[in-house]
């Protein structure tokens, strides 16, 4: 069994210039999902980073605060291997990222490519508004997206026989954005369509 020291509350794998800062006034524990070593690394930094600009000071002490905070989101495994850094071995919030990305770099998630997007086919009587939506969302998760696999993927992705597909086909757009509106006034037709049938059953029921 583990002994503790009689000044062990004073272990930091901080330097100085970051264990003897004080949390600023008012500073509270953030409100986050604790990492415990399974999950991707980097989400867990991009999201503590986020909650940070929120409540982290900008003065002087926000390295202090940056380094001090991310202790306190980690649990099991994780909070082991913090817990066990060598005294004072940590001088920066980037030093610390940088050992904490080593340490669980098995856990990151693959990167997603572009080709990934050719994965993503319009489903059967999907609409097109729906269709862009989940298209759009899959490719704002891609960190480097290749324009011109972006339009192609989009295209193909499309049902055959659309108007959208065929439009595409014979006038090739240069960029996602036009794309977009393409597409914006295909589902604003389809919408309207359907309205006309709702209306026109309804009438004649």
């Amino acid at each position: 069994m583990e002994v503790a020291t009689p000044e062990c509350y004073a272990d930091s794998p901080f330097v100085d210039s970051i264990a003897l800062i004080s949390m600023p006034k008012g500073f509270t524990t953030l409100t986050m999902m604790l990492y415990d070593g399974t999950k991707d690394p980097l989400e867990h930094i991009n999201q503590y980073k986020q909650k940070m600009l929120v409540v982290a000071s900008t003065g002087p002490e926000k390295e202090a605060c940056m380094c001090k905070g991310f202790g306190s989101t980690f649990s099991g495994a994780a909070l082991q291997w913090f817990v066990n850094l060598p005294n004072k071995s940590i001088s920066s919030f980037a030093g610390l990222v940088n050992v904490f990305n080593q340490q669980f770099a098995s856990s990151h998630k693959p990167e997603k490519l572009s080709s990934g997007l050719y994965r993503i086919v319009q489903r059967f009587e999907e609409s097109t508004r729906d269709y862009v939506s989940r298209f759009n969302v899959e490719k704002i998760s891609i960190p480097r997206c290749d324009l011109i696999t972006v339009v192609n993927a989009f295209r193909r992705g499309l049902h055959r026989d659309s108007d959208l597909y065929k439009d595409l086909t014979n006038h090739p757009s240069a960029t996602f954005e036009e794309v977009k509106q393409m597409a914006e006034a295909t589902y604003h037709l389809e919408e309207d369509e359907d309205r006309r049938d709702l209306y026109g059953t309804q009438s004649s029921s």
